[in-house]
């Protein structure tokens, strides 16, 4: 039978942070001891660590006032309750494959709850399942509070009878009982209901496919005025179409000679075009001419102009020879006068006689430049004459090019004479076509009644699409209805599956116990040494750590060598035993791990560990590869297990 071996706690109610440890032996227990010295916490934690939730049970007013001295300060750091409770399982009746299971809760300051089985992290619903099948969970007859015994000497025959009952948890299973009926028989209610609606949904949905025979009876029938609207539509607008080509054709035809009377028009346009680029041709030589002339006139100008100069130059010296002439009786009286200075005179007067020759000297220069300039301007004459002459020429091309130009003028005008008809032949088709336009226009009103006579339709087609609609809109809510019942349904295999899927957990987690359990009956005859938490130990503070390296091979079976190993996975498989997991020692190499030089880190977790020295290699295997890490967070030490490779 199950029972409880020992109860750890710390940190809960009266207990301090401290580890407070209870061994329990099998049979009747007693706790004796003053009142406030914390007999009944000790209940209380038990049952708090097989996860008792209403505090009142508890004799608290919350889950945070079970934590010791949650409002003091006399302890430094984050403020927890812890309860462990270990059992002896060694009947199997908790379904785990261990001799003793223990079971832990622990609580912080923020009242958040983390549950323990034998170490491992799990959930609260886990552990109800596990005890409950071990008839060990929270029920009344397991957990019996103060003063129930005294209230129970004081009822009647019946109220004891009841309190029995509630206490062996035969009420409990008759409150389910009545529960399950009451919800069957509620199920049963809707499914009538449901099945009396779905009666009134398939009458509906018969209405509906009445109506939705009548709306395709309508929508054929709208579909042949459709059609035969168009075959009228099609034949008036054939007829349309031949008036439309053959107007077509004449415009066509009247298009041809337009284009016709643009090829002569671009013609005389070519020549035109040609006279004036010869027009061009004249005129520019004449322009050459011009420039040719202007040089003339300029050369010319620029010698009148040095023969007025020179003339001018002759007139003052002529003038000047008269004042000499002039001068000389009053020269030869001077001559009279001084007489005496004769010879000065003379030679001033052969100097004069010099300059006289010189001045004659020029002008017989300029007079032959004046002849040179004479012989010039009669070659500028003879070149003005023949210029005249090239003009002459020149104006007799205009005024041949003038006659053609004016024959072209002709020409255009009985062009323009000839565009002109074209446009009022133009105007003429451009009037048919608007009695075409005035018919089509007489085809649109007719279109325009055909889509009101269309519309009409339409509106009484929205009409039976609304009741449609709502009929659709009831029909999802008898559907709506329809899917509630069928979740309900599904709710009730739910609860069916439900159980199924804790036992499967119960078995999925027997199956790897069970195994080792089988194969330790013959372990003597099969070479099992134990198994790995058998051979091993560690310290309370490095648990942890210890649990989290090693939690895949924790159950493992250690064997001497290989050939045990075979032995052994061939029994297994003859037994058809699931999930075994097994560690052979001389299949486990050797190394030896350094420990980087850097701060924090303590030293390897294998050196923690202890165990006998024919099991060395399974500490090593297991946490020779992992380093032991010291961190300081708030002012508080936390140690780390990493591994390291």
């Amino acid at each position: 039978m199950v029972h409880i071996k020992k109860v750890e706690i710390f940190g809960f109610k009266s207990f301090g942070f401290k580890n407070t440890t209870i061994d329990f032996e099998p049979g009747l227990i007693s706790i004796s001891g003053p009142n406030g010295s914390g007999k009944s916490n000790i209940l209380d934690a038990i049952i708090f660590a097989l996860g008792e939730n209403r505090p009142k049970v508890m004799r608290a007013d919350k889950l945070r006032s079970l934590i010791h001295d949650i409002e003091g300060a006399a302890r430094h750091g984050p403020k927890m309750a812890r309860a462990s409770v270990h059992f002896d399982n060694s009947d199997r009746a908790i379904p785990v494959e261990s001799d003793s299971v223990q079971i832990t809760r622990e609580m912080d300051g923020k009242g958040e709850n983390i549950y323990y089985l034998n170490k491992k992290k799990t959930q609260r619903s886990h552990i109800l399942d596990l005890l409950d099948v071990a008839n060990a969970g929270l029920h009344p007859i397991n957990n019996v509070q103060q003063g129930t015994v005294t209230r129970i000497s004081e009822f009647s025959g019946e109220e004891k009878r009841q309190v029995i009952e509630d206490l062996v948890g035969l009420s409990y299973f008759d409150e389910k009982k009545t529960e399950s009926e009451k919800q069957l028989h509620a199920a049963d209610q809707r499914l009538e209901i449901a099945m009396a609606k779905m009666g009134e949904v398939k009458k509906q949905i018969d209405n509906l496919e009445e109506e939705r025979n009548l709306k395709l009876r309508h929508d054929f029938i709208e579909k042949e005025v459709a059609r035969l609207n168009a075959i009228d539509a099609a034949s008036k607008m054939k007829s349309i179409k031949t008036d439309k080509i053959s107007k077509e054709q004449t415009l066509d035809e009247l298009e041809s000679e337009s284009t016709k009377f643009g090829e002569d028009l671009t013609v005389v346009k070519k020549e035109t075009d040609e006279l004036e680029t010869k027009k061009s041709a004249f005129m520019k030589e004449v322009n050459e001419f011009n420039q040719a002339k202007a040089s003339i006139d300029s050369e010319l100008s620029a010698a009148k102009r040095k023969f007025d100069e020179a003339d001018s130059s002759i007139a003052t010296k002529k003038k000047r020879i008269l004042y000499i002439e002039s001068r000389f009786p009053e020269i030869k009286n001077e001559v009279e006068q001084v007489q005496q200075s004769r010879g000065s005179i003379e030679s001033e007067i052969s100097q004069q006689k010099e300059s006289i020759d010189a001045t004659n000297v020029k002008k017989k220069k300029i007079k032959d430049e004046l002849r040179v300039m004479d012989e010039h301007l009669e070659k500028v004459a003879s070149e003005q004459a023949h210029a005249a002459s090239q003009k002459h020429e020149v104006d007799q091309k205009i005024k041949k090019l003038t006659g053609t130009s004016h024959d072209a003028q002709l020409a255009l005008k009985k062009f323009v004479s000839e565009h002109k008809e074209l446009e009022i032949k133009i105007s003429e088709n451009t009037r048919k076509n608007d009695d075409v336009q005035n018919d089509q226009t007489n085809l649109e009103s007719s279109r325009q009644k055909l889509e009101s006579v269309i519309l009409n339709h339409k509106a009484t087609i929205l009409e039976l699409q609304s009741r449609i609609s709502e009929y659709y809109s009831k029909r999802l809510k008898f559907e709506k209805d329809i899917d509630d019942l069928s979740e309900i349904l599904d709710k009730s295999n739910k609860a069916a599956t439900h159980y199924e899927t804790k036992i499967k957990v119960v078995k999925g987690a027997m199956h790897e116990d069970y195994t080792v359990a089988k194969l330790k009956e013959d372990a003597e005859q099969l070479g099992i040494m134990g198994l790995v938490y058998e051979t091993i130990s560690w310290d309370k503070q490095y648990e942890r750590a210890v649990m989290a390296t090693s939690s895949v091979w924790i159950k493992a079976i250690v064997v001497r060598d290989f050939t045990t190993l075979i032995n052994i996975v061939e029994f297994a498989n003859q037994k058809k035993l699931p999930k075994l997991k097994i560690i052979p020692l001389d299949a486990i190499p050797k190394f030896k791990l350094d420990p980087p030089k850097m701060n924090g880190v303590i030293g390897i977790l294998s050196d923690h560990v202890q165990c006998d020295s024919k099991f060395t290699p399974i500490k090593k295997f297991l946490f020779g590869n992992s380093l032991k890490i010291a961190i300081f967070q708030s002012l508080n030490l936390f140690q780390y297990f990493i591994n390291y490779v």
